[in-house]
């Protein structure tokens, strides 16, 4: 299907299957990041707030030379993993860059290490081009990962891959239990230190943004949309 197309569907499948077990709320974007652009690069953005559930963030840009889209899904009342989802859609070319990181406050729960192992299963069905992937300085969170390349023959897959792994979400999260207050502020102290380090650290896109809006506004940005920790504070 053409890019644009592509870029549609993601948007749309995230969304759907999110809604066909929770309640979304579209939050309204901030004046300074609804027109956000970087390096010449118009962004769309929206974020959710899945009720009960933490937060969901979806950015998108078309250029004449490719196409991009981010959804981030970070849980805070319960114990789940981080998922986020960046595609790359350059002529017939489409990068898949998944990641599951274990913000959570016990790795060793014998239920965290099932639903790791589903994802990892989830992610090992789709067979691309893998990618080289350099070290980077949270590989100790990322549990599961890809970074694999297609084309457009391989639109299909890569959708069913993003319903496959928004499903697992959706199972583990029916199967956890509610944190208690004092977990609750554990994974959010997680989830905020995760999210300042990722912009102080650098990763895939932050150097992007700390270069065309600095680190301060990056943070703010992080903070409040793409992760949605200054939206979860736990009340205690």
């Amino acid at each position: 299907m053409k890019n644009e197309e592509m870029l549609s569907r993601i948007r749309e499948l995230g969304i759907n299957e999110l809604k066909e077990k929770y309640k979304l709320l579209e939050r309204p974007i901030q004046p300074k990041f609804k027109n956000l652009t970087i390096n010449g690069m118009g962004f769309n953005i929206n974020q959710y707030e899945i009720i009960g559930v933490g937060n969901f963030a979806i950015m998108d840009c078309s250029t004449p030379f490719f196409q991009m889209i981010t959804c981030i899904l970070t849980s805070f009342y319960k114990d789940l993993p981080l998922l986020s989802f960046d595609y790359i859609l350059k002529g017939d070319k489409r990068q898949s860059i998944i990641e599951v990181d274990s913000l959570v406050t016990d790795k060793n729960n014998e239920m965290h290490k099932e639903c790791i192992k589903k994802f990892k299963e989830n992610l090992d069905s789709l067979k691309l081009e893998e990618n080289e992937v350099k070290p980077c300085w949270y590989d100790d969170i990322k549990e599961a990962s890809i970074d694999k390349t297609g084309s457009e023959a391989d639109d299909d897959a890569i959708l069913n891959l993003l319903k496959n792994m928004i499903q697992t979400f959706k199972e583990y999260e029916q199967k956890y239990d509610y944190l208690d207050i004092d977990k609750r502020v554990k994974k959010y102290n997680i989830t905020r230190e995760y999210t300042t380090n990722l912009v102080e650290k650098g990763g895939i896109s932050t150097n992007m943004f700390k270069i065309a809006i600095g680190e301060d506004t990056t943070k703010e940005f992080y903070y409040t949309i793409l992760f949605g920790t200054d939206c979860f504070k736990p009340n205690y």
